[in-house]
């Protein structure tokens, strides 16, 4: 019974770790009054949506099969070492911290805080599949993980635009 708690207590955490997201985008984005930098924080909280959407699915999904079958077979679904169990909810506590902002706080420190997020994320979801064993879900945190590169990739190039005006965020 515990190891099926930790399948869903586990994607819960997931998706408060995007929700958390979104809302540090969306705070992010208020602070300035750059359109541009407004734009990239509010389309990666947009992104950053979806992905809890999709962790979302996956707990309904797990839900459904449960009621259907009446019965959840978790080591078909997750590891449940305890050991290994224990380090994702470190990683996750690591990932989902709230950030408060006061104000006084520059674009490079919110891009760059917005990047030590989404490392911390990327952690969280690579440990995650060191557990989730069923395929589609597998295959479903991989494309976030790759999302989330992605997210520090603009990130990144975001704050060099800060920085050196002449480059180009787009890379191109």
């Amino acid at each position: 019974m515990t190891a099926k708690l930790g399948a869903f207590e586990i994607l819960t955490v997931a998706e408060t770790i995007e929700r958390d997201a979104v809302d540090f985008y969306r705070q992010a984005a208020r602070l300035f009054h750059d359109e541009e930098l407004r734009k990239v924080l509010l389309l990666l909280a947009d992104w950053e949506h979806k992905h809890e959407g999709v962790f979302i699915a996956i707990r309904k999904e797990l839900s459904q099969s449960l009621e259907e079958d009446g019965s959840f077979n978790v080591s078909s679904y997750m590891a449940t070492s305890p050991l290994v169990l224990n380090s994702l909810v470190w990683s996750a506590t690591q990932s989902k911290s709230k950030h408060e902002f006061t104000g006084d706080e520059s674009r490079e420190e919110i891009l760059e805080l917005a990047m030590n997020r989404e490392r911390s994320t990327i952690r969280f979801y690579f440990n995650l599949m060191e557990v989730v064993k069923d395929s589609i879900s597998r295959s479903k945190i991989d494309e976030i993980i790759k999302e989330e590169k992605r997210h520090i990739t603009i990130l990144r190039r975001t704050l060099e635009q800060l920085r050196n005006p002449q480059s180009n965020i787009c890379g191109s």
